[in-house]
């Protein structure tokens, strides 16, 4: 299956495009710059330059896979010098991330491909604990199986809960 992944670069990303290719499917990978993109091919994904803000460029990245998974948030709103600053930040990062979903789904709607999306925890209460029990790579690997392409047996998404052995 080809794979067309936002913020391949990425925290959760770059995990996400290792346990694509690691299970035999080709990733497409989005990169914003130069550095991005030597990252992308030394990992073996191909590049796919473009930026949340460039919608073309995510309608054909989308439009040359079998599914999307979008990991990639724009996260310059911490670099704010005041809470109201931060907010705006967060808000205008949020609406970009709807733009870009918007414009993946646009491509995707009606071919029976998937679009997979992360989200953050900031939604979490302060000082609990959140577990996510469908963790990304069994999550991916359900989109797969969903779609009639084979997906590697992964990690129990429990064992974390544990916590180091």
């Amino acid at each position: 299956m080809r794979v067309f992944v936002t913020g391949a670069t990425g925290f959760v990303g770059s995990a996400v495009v290792r346990e694509l290719i690691d299970a035999g499917h080709q990733v497409l990978g989005l990169a914003r710059s130069d550095v991005g993109a030597k990252t992308l091919a030394a990992a073996g994904a191909e590049v796919h330059h473009g930026s949340l803000e460039d919608l073309e460029s995510l309608r054909t990245g989308a439009a040359a896979a079998d599914g999307v998974i979008h990991t990639a948030f724009r996260h310059d709103f911490f670099r704010a010098a005041s809470p109201e600053g931060f907010a705006a930040g967060f808000m205008a990062a949020a609406d970009a991330d709807r733009r870009a979903i918007e414009a993946l789904g646009s491509v995707l709607a009606g071919s029976n491909r998937p679009l997979v999306t992360t989200s953050g925890t900031a939604g979490l209460a302060r000082r609990r604990p959140g577990l996510e029990l469908a963790g990304t790579v069994p999550a991916v690997q359900r989109v797969l199986r969903r779609f009639g392409q084979p997906a590697a047996p992964g990690p129990d998404p429990r064992d974390h809960r544990a916590g180091p052995a």
